[in-house]
């Protein structure tokens, strides 16, 4: 066997790679955050290009309205990359309790996606559709690993919800980028949906930006649906960022049985 995916649990050894993953999983989303933004806000570009317009006819220099008009848009993508650095620093301590946080009971658990490629393979042969294993197929397997090389490329937790009754959240969902479109996401999802139904959840949740449509498209895929919407503003009101939380039915129930008990400040959408 060539190259394979290994989903198993997570250990102490992984802690810097998967700081570093999902440290440049957060950064990852800040361009496509900056334009979606940029593209929503017609009002503002309109009144840069007006501002623009007035002091290049009263003579001002097109070099000096040209970074006038930029001015804006710097400020903002500046302010973006601050959040997402402080917010990718805070993931990267909390890799560090991870065995207290998601692994200190049975109604949590941290898996990572570990990619195994024959070293000797060409790029197109390490882009072939790989095989996933999970960590007791793979001590059955007795497969020689002394000729791989091996990498985390994939991470998924699995919480306990404290706002639902008997639900859970999905979180620290990523996936290398290099490794994307290989399955890797739906195998890590499958795998928290699973121990939520063996451990009793009737539903999971998981909680995504707007502009993370490729994570979006994965979970409705995968039969997820949009629950509701939260509004988190960013520097007061000046940036406000639309989440997707969606949800994942696991056992069926009346709807009675699953009230938020502390409801947030959100727009809600009927199920």
């Amino acid at each position: 066997m060539y190259n394979f995916i290994l989903i198993r649990a997570y250990r102490q050894e992984d802690e810097p790679f998967c700081k570093e993953l999902l440290k440049t999983g957060v950064m990852a989303s800040l361009n496509a955050t900056f334009i979606g933004f940029l593209s929503e806000k017609i009002a503002l570009i309109i009144a840069v290009l007006i501002c623009t317009t007035i002091l290049i006819l009263i003579g001002i220099p097109i070099l000096y309205c040209l970074m006038v008009m930029c001015i804006p848009a710097f400020a903002i993508y500046i302010f973006l990359y601050a959040t997402f650095f402080y917010k990718a620093r805070q993931i990267q301590k909390e890799v560090s309790a991870i065995p207290r946080i998601y692994m200190s009971d049975n109604t949590s658990h941290f898996w990572v996606a570990e990619a195994y490629e024959f070293y000797l393979l060409n790029r197109r042969q390490r882009d072939e559709r790989c095989t996933f294993m999970t960590e007791e197929e793979f001590k059955e397997s007795d497969i020689d690993v002394s000729r791989h090389f091996k990498k985390i490329v994939g991470t998924i937790a699995l919480c306990k919800n404290n706002k639902l009754q008997d639900s859970a959240w999905i979180k620290r969902f990523s996936v290398h980028k290099d490794y994307r479109r290989k399955n890797i996401g739906i195998h890590l999802v499958n795998l928290a949906l699973q121990f939520s139904n063996e451990h009793g959840y009737k539903r999971t949740n998981v909680i995504i930006s707007e502009y993370r449509v490729g994570a979006i498209k994965l979970f409705i895929k995968k039969g997820f649906e949009l629950y509701l919407l939260h509004n988190k503003s960013l520097f007061t009101s000046l940036i406000t960022i639309e989440f997707h939380e969606l949800t994942y039915r696991i056992k069926y129930y009346r709807d009675n049985e699953l009230l938020l008990t502390n409801p947030l400040n959100v727009q809600s959408i009927p199920n």
